[in-house]
């Protein structure tokens, strides 16, 4: 008897021209997914998305996915919505998707009319947590089945009324095999820091909600208490002039190195370097965290988002509080002291990641959730299911009744200064933005 065919699945991801933590999640699903048993198709918006696709050996289809009520333009143009509508559709007929995977909160605005027009099931997979606004917007409390990398990210859906068995976490995998093969640099002596001094390492987009002037200042501070401390910051994004004048007017220019996008992330973490810190305030998962402890170094992280489920606070890494800028250094002094804890700390976060953030771990867990979308019926999107309205309902009137509420308050009384950073950097709201 012949095998049977492997089933189509409709990858779609939305996102900016670039290849980070959502873009790499859905890389390795799709490099590692078993091709017995399924056959990808991709759908983005992306031409580097695209590009890093095309090893894969897998149809790739490239065009804009604009989003209604977005910040983009074009902002409501039903023309190019129906566009897209229609070339959604074209693309489930072409391949004969039979199911559809949403790489992204934004994509599920049309594929959940793609889903239903055609029964086809759709798992929304969310990579970060979304305002109120925009999961009304993007129709996130319709797709079959929600995934999220962690709980903090997943109890957002489960307060709106989505039913636990519509939802469930799925952490994000590392591939592990592939980062440990990548070479080490001398990395000390490129940037000539001396072999005593304490080298602190963080990997992030630099923007505001990546905390990097929380860093910047904590060193200050722990280098007022002379310890021999440099920072070395990878990463690339529209705040780096102001953390570089930050930096300068710290007085800090000489120990803080800025060494922008990196191809080898893994084998930089394992060049001399002594503690990997976040100061993130708001994380949905903290791929960076995992890809650190894979490399055998000590954690210093915020207890916000996902990230306590990646760090095991005084096993695999030290929490403190959000944006508490005295904690972080009080953090790295109590580290740069005790070299054993360090070791002790690094070990059990390499071995906790090998147990619980692996690709394998990460695909097989996606296989099991496509066999059991496929085998069950119910869960195709039907016109009359999918629709929870009542908790919605509630969180709806309780934001107009709050915003009435201070709209009256501010007439009697004088409004409060709006709230910035030190810094004057402004923050990105929620989640990836539409």
């Amino acid at each position: 008897m012949a095998p049977s065919p492997p089933t189509t699945i409709l990858f779609t991801h939305y996102g900016d021209d670039w290849i980070r933590g959502s873009e790499r999640c859905l890389l390795d699903l799709l490099r590692y997914l078993d091709r017995s048993l399924f056959y990808p198709v991709l759908w983005c918006n992306s031409e580097t998305m695209a590009r890093a696709a095309a090893p894969l050996g897998i149809p790739v289809e490239v065009s804009p996915l604009p989003v209604l009520f977005s910040s983009r333009k074009p902002r409501f143009s039903i023309a190019a919505y129906c566009r897209l509508l229609r070339r959604g559709l074209d693309i489930v007929d072409k391949y004969g998707a039979k199911l559809i995977h949403a790489n992204s909160g934004a994509p599920s605005q049309c594929l959940n009319i793609i889903a239903r027009a055609r029964h086809l099931p759709l798992i929304s997979h969310l990579h970060s947590p979304y305002p109120l606004h925009q999961r009304l917007i993007l129709g996130l409390h319709h797709a079959s089945i929600s995934v999220a990398p962690s709980h903090a990210v997943i109890e957002q859906l489960r307060g709106d009324g989505v039913p636990v068995e519509c939802s469930r976490v799925i952490n994000n995998g590392i591939d592990h095999t592939t980062l440990d093969q990548q070479r080490s640099f001398a990395l000390r002596s490129a940037l000539n820091i001396a072999e005593d001094d304490f080298v602190i390492a963080t990997t992030a987009s630099l923007i505001h909600r990546k905390g990097i002037d929380l860093i910047i200042r904590a060193l200050n501070e722990v280098r007022n208490k002379k310890l021999p401390a440099q920072l070395v910051i990878i990463g690339e994004g529209p705040e780096r002039q102001a953390l570089e004048q930050l930096s300068d007017a710290l007085a800090l220019g000489p120990y803080v190195h800025f060494l922008g996008e990196q191809d080898e992330v893994s084998g930089l973490l394992r060049s001399g370097i002594d503690l990997f810190i976040s100061a993130a305030r708001q994380e949905a998962f903290g791929l960076v965290l995992a890809e650190a402890s894979l490399a055998g170094l000590p954690l210093v992280a915020p207890a916000v988002g996902g990230i306590p489920e990646v760090v095991l606070h005084e096993q695999t890494g030290l929490l403190v509080p959000p944006e508490d800028i005295q904690a972080l250094a009080a953090s790295i002094v109590q580290l740069y002291a005790d070299p054993e804890l360090r070791m002790t700390l690094g070990k059990a976060g390499r071995h906790h990641v090998l147990q619980h953030f692996t690709v394998e771990r990460n695909v097989a867990q996606f296989t099991r959730l496509y066999q059991r979308c496929l085998a069950q019926s119910g869960l195709s999107m039907a016109w009359h299911r999918h629709w929870r309205w009542r908790q919605i309902s509630v969180k709806v009137c309780a934001q107009i009744l709050a915003l009435a509420r201070r709209k009256v308050c501010a007439l009697f009384k004088r409004a409060p200064a709006p709230l910035t950073t030190s810094t004057g950097m402004k923050g990105d709201v929620g989640g990836r933005q539409p």
